[in-house]
């Protein structure tokens, strides 16, 4: 008979109780792209760029024509804006030294996944052998927006009420409507290469308590199926290590200003609900199967779609429930919600991809303007 050791958990004994940052601070994720200046193909050099960065501020993902900023932790979102400017400018200059150009948006117009190379990590090479085709294909760029929370049980009743509202940032945020240098006619095709064709990424259910998530994630561990918390790719997560739950619903932005305005929307909409928890008011959780209607309507039709109302179970115009959801948060917060406000006055990203598109009928030269709007918008920050 052979024996064997029982795998330690993933989670932090003080997970949410001890240390972290205080609760309501906030940070962020972004995920950008290299390509060659030229075809507008993507490229790589995100490792050699890593080699030389300012520690902390930067790491890989998963194809070296991708790198990830990440910001310090701030009160409020116009901190998070001034580290993504300046990472962005410091980006800017080394993809420039490799001969490259710098671009974001939720997908790349007409990167190739086939011609992308995998970086030689562990974890991503783990990956790579047991998703296959599904992990190499994920060519896709997102924001990830975090904010501190103090407790485990306020943690996860968060992550259930935030679910409801990953249809809402998705709809504001679409910026993927090609893949492959095709117009999928969805105006967030990242939603469907990535959270629609990997188990543990999406909507997740939600939990019933702490010792649920917990013994999810303990599940997942010592049976191997993961190495580490972040393969759970969930559209909103919980980050035991970090004290934050996990905004990922969102399409990265090229306009670094429209990216400040989704995380001071984020940031609001977890004060308003954790002031919900403390004040004893917990409102029902929504079933993953209702949410993924309006999802759904988000990911194929931005803006332009409608949203399912859970208690009259009537479709409403996507804008006027986002107009009443930003009422409602702007009479109960101190954030600045002037930028959100003006996301619904804006076109989306998408639009503007498909803009060019229309005028150009090039999807390279959609993926060029996506650069250049990179550019422009450190530029005049």
């Amino acid at each position: 008979m052979t024996s064997s050791v029982e795998k330690p958990t993933l989670i932090p004994d003080d997970a949410y109780n001890v240390g972290g940052a205080a609760e309501g601070t906030l940070g962020a994720e972004e995920e950008l792209w290299l390509a060659d200046p030229g075809t507008m193909k993507l490229a790589g050099g995100a490792q050699e760029i890593l080699a030389g960065a300012p520690e902390g501020q930067f790491s890989g993902e998963l194809i070296d024509c991708e790198i990830e900023a990440n910001t310090g932790v701030h009160a409020d979102a116009e901190g998070v804006f001034s580290d993504l400017v300046q990472r962005r400018r410091y980006l800017l200059s080394e993809a420039e030294r490799l001969g490259r150009v710098l671009g974001v948006s939720g997908t790349h117009p007409v990167g190739d996944w086939r011609e992308q190379e995998i970086i030689d990590k562990p974890h991503y090479q783990r990956l790579k052998e047991r998703l296959g085709w599904l992990i190499r294909r994920n060519n896709t760029f997102a924001l990830h927006v975090h904010y501190a929370v103090k407790g485990p049980e306020k943690a996860i009743y968060m992550f259930n009420r935030l679910r409801e509202y990953v249809p809402h940032l998705l709809a504001l945020s679409v910026n993927s409507p090609f893949w492959q240098s095709e117009n999928t006619e969805m105006q967030s095709s990242r939603v469907l290469i990535f959270s629609r064709s990997m188990h543990r990424a999406g909507l997740p259910e939600p939990m019933g308590s702490w010792s649920e998530y917990k013994g999810y994630v303990d599940y997942l561990h010592r049976s191997g199926a993961i190495d580490k918390l972040a393969e759970i790719w969930w559209d909103v997560r919980p980050q035991p290590a970090l004290g934050t739950v996990e905004m990922r619903a969102s399409d990265a932005q090229a306009d670094p200003r429209r990216t400040a305005a989704l995380v001071s929307l984020t940031a609001a909409l977890c004060d308003a609900v954790s002031a919900e928890y403390e004040a004893g008011e917990l409102h029902p959780i929504v079933s993953a199967r209702e949410i993924e209607e309006n999802k759904w309507s988000a990911q194929r039709f931005g803006l332009e779609g409608t949203f399912i109302d859970g208690a009259s179970h009537e479709s409403v115009p996507t804008r006027k429930v986002l107009d009443s959801w930003f009422r409602l948060l702007e009479a109960s917060t101190d954030r600045d919600l002037s930028g959100a406000a003006r996301l619904l006055d804006e076109p989306t990203e998408a639009d503007r991809q498909l803009e060019v598109w229309r005028e150009t009928g090039s999807a390279v030269e959609v993926a060029r303007d996506a650069a250049e709007r990179t550019r422009t918008a450190v530029e005049s920050a």
